[in-house]
């Protein structure tokens, strides 16, 4: 008579000691796309930064530009006037518009920054107003 007790002792459960192929390949997959996640937020980073440099720059121009002409002690005339700068090794173009104001005391003064001289997008764009003394 054969004992099964004894029997059942002799088989061995082998023990799962590693990944199988397929939870290796999902573990891949996930990674991979968490990976490319991060890339991709790098990039905006990257971008945005650019993006912010330009417009602080442009900011800069503006207020200096502005700055200038509160500094001439000129009612300025009505009008447009179109320039360039080189600023921070970058050539910039500026257009300032001189308008009327219901008070015939005062101009606005509004000042575009561009970085492309036909550009339809203003890097940065102020607006003031002067009072004739």
């Amino acid at each position: 008579m054969i004992n099964l007790s004894s029997a059942k002792n002799h088989v061995t459960h082998r023990s799962q000691k590693g990944m199988t192929l397929i939870e290796v390949m999902v573990a891949l997959a996930i990674f991979a796309v968490a990976a490319l996640s991060i890339v991709n937020m790098a990039g905006e980073h990257i971008r945005s930064l650019s993006y912010l440099e330009q417009k602080n720059i442009g900011l800069w121009i503006a207020n200096n530009h502005l700055t200038q002409v509160n500094l001439n002690n000129k009612f300025p005339a009505l009008g447009t006037k179109n320039g360039k700068l080189e600023y921070a090794g970058i050539t910039w173009f500026w257009q300032q518009k001189v308008l009327k104001t219901a008070d015939p005391k005062f101009r606005s003064i509004n000042i575009r920054i561009l970085t492309e001289e036909k550009s339809e997008y203003a890097v940065a764009e102020l607006t003031t107003y002067m009072v004739d003394k």
